[in-house]
């Protein structure tokens, strides 16, 4: 499924084209409940644990090398349950390229979450 790109999402993409900004490879979750919006430059409500660097790369969906891909494992340092994806051309802070929200998953200390977000058709 391809992740809504947000409006600073597609200042980034620019960005990439003319080989101004970084790659947004880090994924981040959250606890957050509400709706994604275009607008959106940050988790509603980030967890604490620290970003990861997801394993980039191309991929096929329509025709070759026609999307972005990111893998990336997430482990809950705590008790919650995660509920929204965003992905940052940072480690902290950055530019938010996506932000998804989806139906809760309960985590325990130590439980983890692979993510892959791909972005395709912009």
């Amino acid at each position: 499924m391809a992740l809504p790109i947000t409006n600073s999402g597609l200042a980034l993409i620019a960005g990439r084209i003319l080989g101004t900004a970084s790659e947004p490879k880090y994924l981040g979750w959250g606890t957050g409940t509400t709706a994604a919006a275009l607008a959106n430059t940050a988790l509603q409500t980030a967890s604490a644990e620290s970003r990861v660097a997801g394993t980039t790369s191309q991929v096929t969906v329509n025709v070759t090398n026609d999307c972005y891909q990111a893998v990336g494992t997430l482990t809950s340092a705590s008790a919650q349950t995660i509920s929204e994806l965003g992905q940052f051309d940072a480690s902290t802070s950055g530019n938010m390229l996506s932000h998804f929200v989806f139906t809760g998953v309960p985590l325990g200390i130590g439980d983890s979450i692979q993510f892959t977000t791909q972005h395709y058709g912009v």
